[in-house]
């Protein structure tokens, strides 16, 4: 319980300096929900009536969505404070490795899950889309995609030597989960095959796939049965995250 109460502490901590940092709020924030929520409206708009289209167009923003308010924000936002030694100081009030670590990260992730849910709920209003007919599923792999995703982002700043260069080295993940989730556009279909197979192993590509048959007509037991390899994709990730995160990841700055 000590530790629970230590990780939702930090998480707390993190979450007051989120909303209160520009940059973040609006590299991070305004540009998810300004494009989550802006392109499927203008699709709307081009292509009334085609809810399929809007859909997709959803599902694709919602990767990129998700990337970058999960491994983006993730990769920068630790490397800020391993550099600034906040992440040195935390430990050293006696806070564990796990509080201190999974505070931060629950707070990206509850982040990113808020944004995507927004975006998502504003999408269904604002368009001729309709609600997800299995709601709860798909919010269930939106919370898991999330704490992948940001989890990622944690082991990834094993290869960022300081945080200057952290926005440059994250960027093109967000720029390859689009891509290979359809956000912009028809652009997937002209790639090769082995890298579309590629680019379906992705975590987002989990997310995506379990929200495109919770949009679309199907039963319970259908749903589920669809969620079966995204579930082990996230798995999967998952393990290479932490496995990453527990022997790589680095609490202070690198030595120059």
């Amino acid at each position: 319980m000590t530790t629970v109460r230590e990780t939702l502490a930090v998480a707390r901590l993190g979450g007051r300096i989120y909303w209160r940092d520009k940059q973040a709020l609006t590299a991070t924030v305004l540009t998810s929900v300004g494009l989550g929520i802006g392109l499927p409206v203008m699709m709307d708009r081009l292509r009334p009536g085609e809810t399929s289209v809007i859909v997709a167009q959803l599902l694709g923003m919602l990767a990129v969505s998700l990337t970058l308010s999960g491994f983006n924000q993730s990769a920068v936002s630790l490397t800020a404070r391993r550099d600034q030694l906040i992440l040195k100081r935390l430990r050293a009030s006696g806070l564990g490795d796990g509080a201190v670590l999974g505070g931060e990260l629950l707070n990206i992730m509850a982040q990113s899950v808020l944004i995507a849910l927004v975006t998502t709920v504003a999408v269904v209003n604002l368009t001729s889309a309709t609600a997800p007919r299995d709601p709860v599923l798909f919010t269930v792999f939106v919370v898991l995609g999330a704490a992948v995703i940001t989890s990622l982002g944690a082991a990834w700043t094993v290869v960022i030597p300081r945080a200057e260069v952290a926005a440059p080295l994250s960027i093109p993940f967000f720029m390859i989960a689009g891509l290979g989730a359809g956000a912009f556009g028809p652009m997937n279909q002209l790639l090769p095959g082995w890298l579309s197979t590629v680019l379906d192993l992705l975590p987002t590509a989990a997310v995506v796939k379990v929200g495109g048959a919770t949009f679309a007509d199907g039963t319970f037991a259908g749903d589920l049965q669809a969620a079966v390899v995204p579930l082990l994709n996230l798995s999967v990730w998952a393990a290479i995250a932490l496995l990453v995160i527990s022997r790589r990841f680095r609490w202070e700055p690198r030595r120059s």
